[in-house]
C-alpha cells in the first residue's frame, strides 16, 4: 500500500492528461459496469517463470496451475521459438461468477480492446470451472496467446501501441495458434471439429471470421502447417510476421508457395476423403499402415535413391490427392511414435520446479494509457490534449490526470480524478480548473457574444484583455443495476470569475455554486471490428446549479444522448444518434448547433449586426454547450436554450471487403466510407422550435452608428437538414474524418462544404 501511495503522489505532480471538456459531446463517455459482491484478499506464489495470484479457497488451484504451466513452458517456447522476457501474472478465480466481478479491462482506452491491454501487461485472468481438463486447456491457451502476442508486438504498452499501427493480424491467427498449442490436435473428435469448421466456412474469407469459427479454422491452419511443412515453420512464420507485418506474406515467404495456393491446398486437405480416413487410422494405433505410392520411372529405368524427406520434382510429377493421402497416413503413424507432448526432449536442460510463497499481494500502480491529441476548442481554438491514466493491476483504483493547453499558455485546462471501484458502489473525487483568455477578437470569436445580445459586423475587430476562470470540485457515486445499466449522483462546488485587466478599477465578477449532477447510463455495445460498434448506449443527465451569490444566477440543464449501432449487412453498419437538451432556471445556458465538432477548417456563421462593444459579464461562455455535428452549415449556425439533433450514418469499413494481406497500411485497414444525414434545430423559451424566438428566424438589422435598429422575424422552417458523404481513416495514429456535405435550409440547398476533423464517433 505504501508503494501504491508513493506512485500516486509522484504521478499527481505530473501536469498531463485528460481534459474533461464541454466541447466533446460526440465523445461522451458511457461504459459498462462490473458488479462486486465480495472482496478478495489476494495472495501470491511465484514459480520459475510465472506469478500466480489467488484468494481464499484457491491455494490448490494455484499450486496445480503452477505445476502445469511450468511443465508446458518448454514445449510452448520450443514450438514458438521464442522466450518472453517478462514474468507473466496470472490471476486465478475460484469460479466464473467471481471472475465476472473483476475490474481488469474496465479502464481500457476507447480505441484499445481490454483483452489486448491485458496481453500488453503480461496479465491473464482465468476462472476455475470445476472441470480439471477444461481449466488446464484454458490455462495453456491463455499462456500461449500471451507468448505469441509478446512475440509479435513487444512487451511494453508503448511498443504495443506503436506496433498496432503497423501490424494487425486477423482473429484466426492469434486464436488459432493458441488453440493449436493447447488442444490435442491428434484426437479424432478434435479432427472432426476442425474438418467441420473448414467445411462450414469454406466459401468465406477467413480474415472475416469471428469467435469460435475463427478459432477452429485458425487451429486447422496451424495444424496443417505442422503436418505438411513441419512444426519448425510455425515459429518461422510467427517471427517473419513481426518483421514484414502481414501474415499472408509471412506464410508465402516461409513456405515458398503463393498464399492462394496454400489456402487451396489447406481446404483440399481437410475436405478430402484421405483426411477423413485419419480418424480410422487413429482409432487403431496398434496397426501400422505402409504407404507405397505407385511411381513410374522414366526411361532409362534407373534405380531411384532419395534421402529421407527429399522429393525429386525435376523428373516426376505428383498428384495432389496422393500427397494429401500420404500426409494423412503419416500423421496417423506419427501418433504411435510420438511421446506425450508434455515430456521434454532427452538431453534438453530443464530447470527444477521451484514454487515460492505464498506472499502478500503487492498492489502497484502502472501507467495504463498515455497519449497526446490535437483538439480544436470552440472558444480557444487549436490546442494539445495530453492524457495519462494510472491504475493498479486489478484496476480497483485509477487516477486520471490531464492538461489541455494552447499556444497562448493562459488558455488551459487542468484536471485530476480519482476512482475507487473496489465495492459495488463505485465512487470518486475530481478537481478541475479552466482558464480562458480573450485578447484581440475577430469574426471567428465574436459569435460568442451573440447570445449575450451583442451583434457585431463581420469585419469588426475588438481589442480586450479579459480572463475567465472556472474551478470545480466534485464527488460521485455510481450504483450498477447490471453490467449494462447504472445510476449515478455527483454533488459539486464550483466558482466562476471574470477579470478585466484593462479596466483595473472595475470589480471582478465572481460567483459560487453548489449543485449536483444525476444520470442514468445504459450501454450494451460490443466492438465489431476496428472503430466499429454494435448495440445501444444512452445517457439521461440532469444538472442543477444553485448560486450562493444571487438567486438570479440559478440554472439547470436536462440532457438526453442516445445512440444505436445496427449491423445491416455483414459489413454495413447503420448508426443513429439522438441528442436533446433543455436549460431552465433564472439564468438558462445556451447550446450551439452547426458545423462539425473538433474540425480543423472551421468557418463561423456571420451576422449582419451593426452593434459594437463588449458584454459586461462574459461568464456565460464558460457554460456554453456544443451539441454535436450538423453538417452542411457553418459553425454556430443556430443557438438557443434548447436543442434537438439527430445524426444518421451508414458506415462501410473497407477492410471487410479485402484480405488483410492486400491492405498493407493502417491507412487502408481503418478506412471507412460513410453516408450521412443530420437534422437539427435550437430555440429559446418553452414553446418549441416553431416559436418565433429562435436564432434562425430572428435577425437584428441596424444599430451601432446606424440610427435605425430593427428586429426582423421571418417564418423559415426551423429545422436544418444536412446530408453528404464522408471518409474516415487513421493517419499517424489519429482517426481523421473528412465529410463533404450539403445543407438544406427552408427548401434551399446551400453550396457544399468540406469538413476535416478528428474523433471516433459521428
Amino acid at each position: 500500500m505504501r508503494l501504491f501511495t508513493i506512485n500516486a503522489l509522484i504521478f499527481i505532480g505530473i501536469q498531463t492528461a485528460f481534459a474533461q471538456s464541454y466541447f466533446s459531446s460526440t465523445q461522451e463517455e458511457f461504459g459498462k459496469n462490473r458488479i462486486q459482491e465480495k472482496r478478495f484478499e489476494w495472495l501470491t506464489i511465484r514459480s520459475n517463470n510465472f506469478e500466480f495470484n489467488y484468494y481464499r479457497g484457491g491455494d490448490k488451484i494455484a499450486q496445480s496451475a503452477a505445476k502445469l504451466s511450468e511443465s508446458e513452458y518448454d514445449r510452448i517456447t520450443e514450438l514458438l521459438g521464442y522466450t518472453p522476457f517478462t514474468t507473466m501474472k496470472i490471476f486465478l478465480y475460484n469460479s466464473p461468477k467471481d471472475l465476472a466481478q473483476s475490474n481488469i479491462g474496465l479502464t481500457a482506452p476507447i480505441d484499445l480492446d481490454g483483452s489486448i491491454l491485458n496481453l500488453a501487461k503480461s496479465r491473464v485472468q482465468i476462472a476455475y470451472t470445476g472441470n480439471e481438463e477444461t481449466f488446464k486447456r484454458e490455462l495453456i491457451r491463455q499462456i500461449s496467446r500471451l507468448f505469441v502476442y509478446d512475440m509479435l508486438y513487444g512487451g511494453s504498452l508503448k511498443e504495443v501501441l506503436q506496433s498496432s499501427l503497423l501490424l494487425t493480424v486477423p482473429e484466426w491467427y492469434m486464436a488459432g495458434i493458441a488453440a493449436y498449442i493447447s488442444e490435442n490436435n491428434e484426437d479424432p473428435i478434435m479432427l472432426d471439429r476442425l474438418r467441420a469448421a473448414v467445411m462450414k466456412n469454406k466459401d468465406k474469407k477467413i480474415s472475416h471470421l469471428e469467435g469460435k469459427d475463427a478459432e477452429l479454422v485458425g487451429q486447422s491452419i496451424w495444424n496443417y502447417i505442422a503436418m505438411r511443412y513441419g512444426k519448425d515453420n510455425i515459429s518461422n512464420i510467427l517471427n517473419l510476421t513481426r518483421i514484414i507485418r502481414t501474415e499472408e506474406s509471412s506464410i508465402t515467404s516461409t513456405l515458398g508457395i503463393s498464399y492462394n495456393r496454400f489456402m487451396k491446398e489447406w481446404k483440399e486437405f481437410y475436405m478430402s476423403s484421405a483426411y477423413a480416413n485419419v480418424n480410422e487410422k487413429n482409432d487403431e494405433p496398434e496397426k501400422k499402415t505402409i504407404v507405397s505410392p505407385k511411381i513410374e520411372l522414366s526411361k532409362p529405368k534407373e534405380k531411384l535413391v532419395l534421402e529421407k524427406g527429399e522429393i525429386d520434382t525435376d523428373n516426376y510429377e505428383f498428384d495432389a490427392e496422393n500427397i494429401i493421402k500420404s500426409l494423412a497416413n503419416e500423421t496417423a503413424r506419427n501418433k504411435i511414435d510420438n511421446t506425450d507432448k508434455t515430456t521434454p526432449k532427452l538431453g534438453r536442460y530443464r530447470e527444477t520446479l521451484k514454487i515460492k510463497g505464498p506472499f502478500a499481494y503487492e498492489n502497484i500502480m502502472i501507467a495504463n494509457d498515455v497519449k497526446s491529441d490535437f483538439l480544436m476548442d470552440p472558444v480557444r481554438r487549436m490546442g494539445m490534449k495530453n492524457t495519462l491514466v494510472l491504475n493498479d493491476l486489478l484496476e480497483n483504483h485509477n487516477i486520471k490526470l490531464g492538461l489541455f493547453i494552447t499556444p497562448v499558455l493562459r488558455n488551459h485546462d487542468i484536471f485530476m480524478e480519482y476512482n475507487n471501484n473496489t465495492k459495488r458502489v463505485d465512487w470518486g473525487l475530481g478537481i478541475m480548473r479552466r482558464s480562458i483568455s480573450f485578447g484581440e477578437l475577430d469574426n471567428r470569436s465574436l459569435y460568442l457574444f451573440r447570445p449575450l445580445n451583442i451583434n457585431t459586423p463581420p469585419t469588426a475587430i475588438i481589442a480586450i484583455d479579459r480572463r475567465l476562470y472556472f474551478n470545480k470540485f466534485s464527488a460521485y457515486a455510481n450504483y450498477p443495476f447490471s453490467r449494462n445499466l447504472r445510476a449515478g449522483i455527483s454533488p459539486f462546488l464550483m466558482t466562476t470569475n471574470d477579470v478585466d485587466l484593462i479596466e483595473l478599477g472595475r470589480k471582478n465578477l465572481s460567483s459560487t455554486y453548489l449543485g449536483y449532477k444525476a444520470e442514468i447510463v445504459y450501454d450494451n455495445t460490443t466492438p465489431l471490428f476496428s472503430k466499429v460498434l454494435t448495440g445501444t448506449r444512452a445517457k439521461l443527465r440532469l444538472e442543477r446549479s444553485y448560486s450562493l451569490t444571487s438567486n438570479t444566477e440559478n440554472f439547470s440543464r436536462l440532457v438526453v444522448d442516445a445512440r444505436h449501432y445496427q449491423r445491416i449487412l455483414k459489413s454495413l453498419i447503420f448508426a443513429a444518434r439522438l441528442s436533446y437538451s433543455r436549460s431552465l432556471g433564472n439564468a438558462p445556458k445556451v447550446t450551439f448547433l452547426g458545423g462539425v465538432e473538433n474540425t480543423i477548417n472551421r468557418t463561423v456563421e456571420t451576422t449582419n449586426g451593426q452593434g459594437t462593444g463588449v458584454p459586461r459579464d462574459l461568464r456565460d461562455i464558460l457554460f456554453y454547450d456544443y451539441a454535436g455535428n450538423l453538417r452542411g452549415f457553418n459553425f454556430a449556425k443556430l443557438y438557443g436554450t434548447s436543442h434537438l439533433l439527430t445524426n444518421f450514418e451508414l458506415r462501410l469499413p473497407l477492410a471487410q471487403y479485402f484480405s488483410k494481406g492486400s491492405l498493407t497500411s493502417n491507412f487502408l485497414r481503418n478506412m471507412q466510407f460513410v453516408g450521412f444525414s443530420d437534422i437539427g434545430t435550437a430555440w429559446y423559451g418553452n414553446k418549441g422550435p416553431f416559436n418565433r424566438q429562435n436564432s434562425l428566424n430572428t435577425e437584428v438589422i441596424g444599430g451601432g452608428d446606424n440610427p435605425f435598429r430593427a428586429t426582423v422575424t421571418n417564418f423559415k422552417n426551423p429545422f436544418l437538414v444536412g446530408y453528404g458523404v464522408g471518409l474516415r481513416t487513421t493517419i499517424l495514429g489519429y482517426f481523421v474524418k473528412a465529410d463533404y456535405a450539403w445543407g438544406l435550409e427552408d427548401k434551399e440547398v446551400n453550396k457544399p462544404k468540406l469538413y476535416i476533423s478528428l474523433g471516433y464517433d459521428f
